[in-house]
């Protein structure tokens, strides 16, 4: 591997960790026909663990150096085509030294029916070193997704009811009561593919994110359909903390790769 290619790998390893994130609660929220899938339903706004112009916002440490933040917003319902919709955004951006071998200036939004049922639109943006202008488009009248990059698109997809995208499925997993739950399996789609993800629930533990003290789950995703560093890396581990509380928040993910430990925390949340 070159020298250039090395002093990449961190920052790219920041940005997939990121990315597998988002795939990973979007395992975790596609629970078809579960019961905590029909208890979700029930539920009304006044009950979601989320309210609008709540934010998150996580430090991500490369081993010990700084490597960026991500910031998670829900913002006022915002019309999709005339259709009301829920609205997430994530901004994900890399530290000053990560930014001298490689630049990450992300956004991602998320529009959802208010129902909270699936989704209706997706977009990625990338301004960094990396340019993309990703969007997602739900057609559920068909039962198909359709990506697009810069306006080129791909072969429409067939999706499975009840599908989110990535960072819609950040916010569903934290209507689901996972306690009562030791494997989960379900349908993934990101518009390029469909395959089937599974998780295990490893149990509870209570941990410090700091110097705060937080009751989690731990869960732990099966990493077979990632590619990237996981795929490069021999064993691999990525495990998510998730409070016991109505707010579910994911306070901590960590990834176990080639380049070492990668730790997502969450330091702020308004």
């Amino acid at each position: 591997m070159n020298k250039t290619a090395l002093w990449r790998l961190p920052a790219l390893s920041f940005l997939v960790v990121i990315w597998s994130f988002l795939l990973v609660l979007l395992f975790l929220s596609l629970l078809c026909g579960s019961s905590a899938m029909a208890a979700d339903k029930k539920a009304s706004k006044n009950t979601l663990p989320f309210l609008q112009k709540e934010q998150l916002v996580y430090q991500i440490r490369w081993e010990e150096i700084d490597a960026g933040v991500a910031a998670f917003d829900v913002f006022a319902v915002t019309p999709v085509d005339k259709q009301p919709c829920r609205h997430f955004s994530l901004k994900v951006q890399s530290s000053p030294l990560v930014d001298v071998f490689y630049q990450i200036r992300n956004q991602y939004d998320s529009y959802t029916d208010l129902a909270f049922d699936h989704s209706i639109r997706y977009t990625r943006k990338e301004t960094g070193s990396e340019q993309r202008d990703i969007l997602v488009q739900f057609n559920w009248k068909k039962g198909i997704a359709r990506y697009s990059n810069f306006n080129a698109a791909k072969k429409p997809i067939p999706i499975p009811s009840g599908t989110f995208d990535p960072l819609a499925a950040f916010y569903k997993l934290r209507c689901m009561d996972l306690g009562s739950k030791k494997e989960i399996q379900f349908p993934i789609s990101d518009g390029k593919k469909c395959f089937m993800g599974r998780a295990k629930m490893l149990g509870q533990e209570t941990i410090t994110c700091f110097n705060t003290t937080f009751d989690t789950y731990v869960i732990e995703p099966e990493l077979t359909h990632f590619g990237g560093v996981f795929e490069e890396s021999e064993n691999p581990l990525l495990r998510i903390w998730i409070t016991t509380d109505d707010r579910r928040l994911p306070v901590r993910i960590q990834a176990k790769v080639i380049v070492g430990s990668i730790i997502g925390e969450l330091v702020s949340v308004r």
